[in-house]
Formats: structure tokens, sequence, C-alpha cells
């Protein structure tokens, strides 16, 4: 099999697999939000979103950077993984062992107080499965990591299904996740053995060249995150926890919809470092522009079919109660253009090495955000919020873009993106067309009517649609 053929299967593989995870962690979010109501899953929110800005912490841009190091030649990967795999263990125990005591100094419940300790442990477990998975995509047996994951979004849903029937609560759904977490990281670690042995290593020059290069990409990710999720904070702390919980449901879709371009440019990631590092500066820069034109091909007719959906696509998921959510996630379904550009801009940061000059930019958003957050959020609920998050996002990607575009030299074509737009604005109309259509309607006729509006219009042809997949 060819190099290019590899990437298209693994891509296929592994996009099947993220949409069944996805379809599986959507039936288990609708589980919880219908079990728990508005108030509780507000305070389930908050616990996981407390959790996750230490999870980053831990993570220490060890995740994305054990992917580009694996992928440059002649390195021992056994060694590489294993002190990877130590920092990581280190670090997840100091800082998770934190979050329960640093929680109890904020005014929130017991409930979240219990949720986020028990929760540490299930963020423990899941950043060690995340970890490996840059072990698969080296080896190009992402299939692997796939199964793994969804023997993990299984065992959960069927736990929750459980609760749900038996004792509904915030700390019991958290539990079940614990379980759901233990199974993906086992897993993970026996589906990796046949490509490295995962033994913990303690080699602290190691550690110093592993911290080197991934401190720079830790310091953006942690002040990315406190723009992303400095919103559900702020919420928890100024507003009610129902509010929180209507909040959290909107984002939880946005969160489901950003799978697709971490996922992809998780893939192509190794290709894209490979190139720059070697100077094949035409092939990193045709394998970018291609990688945009998929990206606004994918992005632009979820960003208008769901503004149209929204608010019965909420209440498909999580039941009436949460039908307040709807116009929130109609307007801030927008931020996934800016979401889609970041990740992609953002890579290409990673790619051509300057995650140094780029902390400098998420610092700045970083600022930015949390004072408007602190400003909006008070007066304005979750309207703050969902204008400072639409903000944040947009800056982040034409920074990003600026930096990426100066030293390199990519500058994506627009003829793909104007295509796109054409082919949602016939879907567009096509979908108002069904005012009353059930949700489900609405999203196959939205698919049937984008793709054929594409081809109608001589908008993509199939062997253009073939080459939008990079090749390495």
């Amino acid at each position: 099999m060819t190099t290019s053929r590899s990437l298209a299967s693994n891509f296929s593989i592994q996009f099947i697999g993220k949409a069944l995870s996805v379809l599986i962690g959507l039936l288990s979010v609708a589980v919880i939000t219908r079990s728990l109501g508005t108030q509780a899953f507000g305070e389930y929110t908050t616990a996981i979103t407390y959790l996750q800005m230490f999870g980053v912490v831990v993570d220490f841009g060890l995740t994305l950077t054990l992917i580009v190091m694996i992928s440059e030649q002649g390195v021992d990967e056994d060694k590489i993984v294993g002190n990877f795999f130590g920092l990581r263990l280190l670090s997840g125990f100091l800082l998770f062992s934190l979050a329960p005591l640093t929680v109890l100094a904020l005014p929130w419940s017991s409930t979240i107080d219990q949720a986020v300790l028990l929760g540490a442990l299930a963020y423990f477990l899941m950043g060690g499965a995340s970890m490996l998975v840059g072990v698969f995509q080296r080896h190009e047996s992402i299939w692997r990591a796939a199964l793994a994951e969804l023997l993990g979004r299984a065992v959960l849903l069927v736990l929750v299904a459980l609760i749900a029937i038996r004792s509904p609560g915030v700390v019991e759904m958290i539990a079940a996740s614990v379980v759901a977490n233990g199974i993906w990281l086992l897993a993970m670690v026996k589906l990796a053995k046949p490509f490295v042995h995962i033994r913990p290593r303690f080699e602290w020059n190691e550690w110093a060249r592993i911290i080197t290069r991934s401190w720079p990409i830790a310091v953006s990710i942690i002040f990315n995150l406190l723009y992303l999720k400095g919103d559900i904070l702020f919420l928890a702390y100024f507003r009610p926890q129902a509010e929180v919980g209507l909040y959290g449901m909107a984002y939880r879709i946005i969160d489901v919809m950003t799978v697709l371009p971490m996922m992809y440019m998780g893939l192509v990631l190794p290709g894209l470092v490979s190139a720059w590092s070697a100077g094949r500066t035409e092939e990193f820069r045709s394998s970018a522009a291609k990688t945009f034109d998929l990206f606004m091909l994918t992005v632009i007719p979820l960003v208008v079919g769901g503004h149209l959906v929204a608010t019965q696509l909420i209440v498909l998921i999580a039941g009436e109660e949460f039908a307040t959510a709807g116009p929130v996630l109609e307007l801030l379904i927008l931020a996934l253009l800016g979401v889609f550009l970041g990740t992609l801009f953002g890579h290409l940061v990673v790619a051509i090495n300057k995650q140094k000059v780029m902390t400098w930019g998420y610092v700045a958003v970083a600022i930015i955000s949390i004072a408007g957050y602190y400003l909006l959020i008070p007066p304005y609920g979750i309207w703050g919020a969902v204008w400072m998050t639409l903000f944040s996002e947009g800056l982040v990607a034409i920074i990003t873009f600026a930096l990426v575009s100066r030293v390199s030299g990519v500058f994506p074509r627009l003829t793909v993106t104007l295509k796109a737009l054409a082919a949602s604005g016939v879907m567009y109309l096509a979908l108002l067309g069904l005012p009353n259509a059930p949700v489900l309607v609405d999203l196959l006729v939205g698919v049937l009517v984008y793709g054929g509006s594409l081809v109608a219009l001589r908008a993509v042809t199939v062997s253009q649609l073939k080459s939008l997949l990079p090749t390495r």
C-alpha cells in the first residue's frame, strides 16, 4: 500500500471510529441530561470543566510533543514513550491531588466537591490513554486506538444507563467515567504491545529534553483552555447552576463537532512536520492548502445547517427541559468556523516549530477573554459568554493564520470556500422549506442537498475530492 493510500485508509478508519464514538457519546449525554435535569447537569458540567483545567496542565503539551518526537528519524521509540509515560504519571498524580483540595475554596455545592474528587481519577486514567494515540498514528494503525476508544465509550453508555434507571446523580455519573476510562487505558496499553513496550521510565536527562520541547506547547494549550473553558467557570461562579447546565448542553454540541478537525490534524501532523523539517516547502504548502479546502467544505454546512436545527437538536438529545438552550446553540455554532481554522493553523504552528512565538498570542487572547468574561457574564449571563467565545475563537484563528502565513508562505485559496458557501446556500433554502420536519429528516435532507449541490454546480469533482486528502 502506498503512503497516500495508507493515509486515506487510516483517515477512513479513524473517521468511522470517531463517528461511532461520537454517536455513543451523544447517547451517553442524552441519558445523563435527561436523568439529571438542568440544575444537576450544571453541577456535572462545572465539575468536568474544572477538572479539564487541571487535565491540560497535567498533559503539559506531552501528547502533541510525543507525536512529533516519535515521528522523527532514528529515534528509540521504547525509550521515548516510556519517559513520556513516566513523566505523565508523576505530573498526573501531583496535580490531580490538588484538584479536590483547591475546589473546596470555591463557593460550590458539596456535590461538585465530591464529583471533582472522584473525577480526578477519571481524568488521570484518560490522560494515559490519550497519550498513546501518537503511537498508533506513528505506526499507521489507528484502528487500534479507535477500537479502544469505542470500548471505553460503550462501557460508559451502559453504566450511565444503569445508573439512570437505579439512582441517577452527579457523583454516580462521574463514577461511571472512572470505570470506563480505566478500561479504555487498559485496552490502549494492550493494543500498543506490538509496537512499543510501555514501561514507565524516569530518566531525568530525557525528561529535561522532553520538557524543553513541550513547554511552549503546554503554555499555549493552557492559555488556550483559559479562553475556551473560562466561560463555564465564570458562569458557575456568578450564575445559577441551571444556567450553567443550559450553556453546557449547547457547548457540548460544539465540543462534539471539534472532534473532526482535531482528529484530522492529529493524523496529518507527522507528515507536515516531516515535510517542513526536510525543507519540502511546496509539499507543506500544498498539504496545508488542501486541508483548508477540506475544512471549509465541512464547517460551512455544519454552521449553516446547525443554525437552522439547533433547538430541535437540543431537544432530541437532552429533552424539552433544555429547549431554551436552542437559541444559545444557534449563535454559538458560529464559533465552529474559528475552531476549525484555529485547529488547522494551530497545528501548522507546531509543524513549523513556532510554538514559542505563538505562546504570546495565546496569552493575549486568554487575558482579553478572561477580562471579557468577568465584565460580561455577571450582567448578561449566557449571552455574555457566547459573544466572548465567538470573539476569542475568531481572534485565535486570525493570529495563528498570520503567523503561519508570514513564516511559511501558506495562503489558502478561496475557490473551494466560495463553492461550499454556494452549496450551503442551496441547502439553507431547502431546509427552510421543511419547517416542521423532524430533525433527523432535516439532517438527512441537508446532507443530500449539500452533496448534490456540490456535484450539480460542478463545485467539486470526484478527482478534486480525492486530492483533498493530503499525502506525505
